[in-house]
């Protein structure tokens, strides 16, 4: 499990290659598990969260969503094989990310809006250069590119995730 950790940590640090990260479906299907749960705790632990359903809704829409953008961003290059692959380095990382942002919540909250929506931002580039990072070396190409796509991707999650969602 430590070495997970690790390999996860070293890809958010752009020191690992997320190639390295097991593509079983069994590990896949935790890792997505365990990054819908660990989401759902902080989303619902932030003011103003719009409920269990509402949230619950929004991060299986965006997780599908992310999903389906990766599948078709694989399979337009013919890359389809390194999907799980991809897939768990993407809810991995994100899992770290999501992590960290929780255990800085209580400091965040002390300091107040000034100081969350900075760290905020922040944890949010640092997500999509990561996600940008992966998709760089999952579809073979250049890293702007890949933040390009990732930047991308996110958007479009929200996106369709608010619309699930609805008012």
């Amino acid at each position: 499990m430590k070495s997970i950790i690790n390999l996860f940590w070293g890809i958010c640090l752009f020191r690992q290659s997320p190639a390295l990260v097991p593509g079983q479906s069994s590990f896949v299907a935790l890792v997505v598990v365990a990054n819908l749960l660990a989401s759902l705790a902080v989303s619902l632990s932030l003011p103003g969260n719009p409920g269990l359903a509402a949230t619950v809704t929004a991060v299986i829409v965006g997780q599908a969503v992310t999903a389906s953008l990766v599948w078709l961003m694989l399979r337009s290059k013919n890359l389809g094989p390194r999907f799980t692959t991809t897939l768990a380095a993407l809810f991995g990382c994100d899992l770290v990310i999501t992590a960290c942002f929780g255990l800085a919540l209580p400091l965040l909250s002390l300091l107040g809006p000034a100081a969350a929506t900075p760290a905020f931002l922040l944890l949010l580039v640092w997500s999509v250069a990561v996600a940008g990072f992966i998709l760089h070396r999952a579809l073979e190409v250049r890293l702007p590119i890949g933040i390009g796509l990732g930047i991308g991707m996110s958007l479009i999650s929200v996106a369709v995730s608010q619309i699930a969602v609805g008012p």
